[in-house]
């Protein structure tokens, strides 16, 4: 979801309205599940609007009573109801018996968005890899993904504090 968040919201430029994803950690036919409130919080937040503007102009996640920006959030719990963070960025919303907007976060745009047109991008390039790190990685699965024909770039997906260590060894 995170990563779908993110692309949506580089995809659409000058984005008018909102589009917030939602999901549940339980099936919505279970009792306790999560998903209900989810998706209802999420409706409520899609149709707000100030002065005719929608509230929230962006691509964004709602999970457990809080809306974040999209292309700030990640995954980080498939077992709690609170599954996503926003560690690098303040959340837009908090929702209790009230929906408290977080304005000052909120993306409204630079030079009025709302008078801007929607611009669509659909031209990424398409040499771009993800190298996921993590403790006894194999160097031919490093050497494999560095070797990849045309590569332009790698994304390297960290864990914990997002620190490497690396040990140069020599071949036989």
């Amino acid at each position: 979801m995170s990563f779908t968040a993110s692309a949506l919201s580089f995809i659409l430029e000058n984005l008018q309205k909102p589009i917030i994803l939602t999901g549940s950690q339980l099936p919505i036919g279970v009792l306790r599940t999560d998903g209900r409130e989810n998706l209802i919080s999420a409706i409520e937040i899609a149709s707000s609007r100030k002065n005719n503007y929608p509230m929230v102009p962006e691509v964004c996640i709602y999970f457990e009573y809080k809306l974040y920006r999209g292309n700030r959030t990640k995954k980080y719990s498939s077992e709690d109801f609170k599954a996503f963070k926003s560690s690098n960025y303040p959340h837009l919303a908090d929702v209790g018996i009230s929906i408290k907007f977080n304005e000052k976060y909120i993306n409204y745009g630079i030079n009025a968005p709302f008078m801007k047109g929607l611009k669509i991008h659909t031209n990424f390039d398409k040499n771009v890899a993800i190298l996921k790190i993590f403790p006894n990685l194999n160097e031919n699965y490093v050497d494999a993904v560095l070797n990849i024909k045309e590569l332009k770039a790698i994304v390297l997906e960290t864990f914990g504090s997002g620190k490497i260590n690396v040990s140069i060894g020599t071949k036989n």
